[in-house]
């Protein structure tokens, strides 16, 4: 991981961008809560809600939280009409946002607001960092057995594929250079897993990320995580942005699995059959150097454009 040469300048602002779908529990407590820890922190700043079709309430909480304000001035209230997705509300947030660094927190209650100046502070330590992430300490009960195990090879996945240990892959707490996630827009979901897309891009890059540990509570309201096809999804978007960014690290296994199966097939074919099954071995032996030759294929193009870039 390397550190980029040019650092920003000092205490640069902060745009709060904080998607809301059907949270009108918790909004306007986040909105008084991330207000103060912004004040707190002395840096520039602004709030920018993004409701994403919300149908319970949610927008007219936010609106009403603004207006009650003292800095309403500096809250903004966006809207979707129909709902998007946690990616496609902080995208709208990003466009608005005026400020070089953008900070993103759930409207749920499950990231406290005063973490958020842990994450300043890591800032001010480490002024070249692109992104600084919340590492949730705790595993929360509600989580399931299940839904735990899912996370473990989720995490698995991407540690493998990105060769990076990643302390934590979605934190939904986290400040990002608005400039890194303006150059890596068109590689961002609008779904939830935009998070685990900017922090393998950033990664895989070379970029700066530092990991602060905070507190993670309970959630106000009914999660919107749908285990099974968000596990899914998860692990394809992982493989699509590695191999994007270093597609050698998704082929080579692929082939090299390919070719130790057509290997396996021939041995034991003979072995236990008696008979070779040839046909299936060469399928898979080709298939084999047909995802290697694509691999390399891939990594070469990605080298030129990189030096054609630079």
């Amino acid at each position: 991981m390397t550190t980029p040469e040019s650092a920003p300048t000092e205490r640069e602002g902060i745009s709060c961008v904080i998607p809301v779908y059907n949270e009108a529990e918790a909004v306007a407590r986040t909105v008084i809560d991330v207000e103060a820890a912004l004040v707190d922190i002395g840096r520039p700043w602004e709030i920018v809600l993004v409701d994403d079709g919300s149908s319970d309430g949610s927008y007219q909480a936010a609106t009403e939280s603004q207006t009650a304000s003292a800095s309403a001035s500096r809250i903004h209230v966006l809207r979707h009409e129909i709902n998007r997705g946690y990616g496609a509300a902080i995208k709208t947030g990003l466009r608005a946002a005026a400020n070089p660094w953008i900070l993103i927190i759930d409207a749920d209650g499950t990231y406290p607001p005063a973490e958020i100046a842990k994450l300043t502070t890591a800032l001010d330590n480490a002024p070249s960092a692109d992104m600084i992430v919340g590492q949730r300490t705790q595993t929360l009960a509600t989580d399931g057995f299940f839904r735990l195990q899912g996370k473990r090879i989720l995490m698995a996945t991407a540690n493998f594929l990105s060769g990076v240990k990643i302390p934590d892959l979605n934190s939904g707490l986290r400040l990002m250079r608005k400039q890194s996630l303006e150059r890596y827009r068109p590689l961002l979901p609008d779904g939830f897993s935009l998070t685990t897309s900017i922090t393998l891009a950033l990664l895989c890059s070379g970029g700066y990320v530092r990991y602060v540990p905070i507190d993670y509570l309970h959630r106000v309201g009914e999660s919107k995580i749908r285990p099974v096809r968000d596990m899914t999804n998860f692990i394809a978007l992982i493989a699509r942005t590695i191999t994007y960014f270093n597609p050698l690290k998704v082929y080579i296994p692929l082939a090299v699995t390919l070719i130790i199966l057509a290997i396996l097939t021939i041995v034991l074919s003979k072995t236990f059959g008696g008979q070779v099954m040839d046909v299936t071995a060469l399928f898979l032996f080709v298939g084999g150097l047909q995802m290697l030759l694509i691999g390399v294929v891939a990594d070469l193009v990605l080298k030129l454009i990189g030096t054609r870039e630079n």
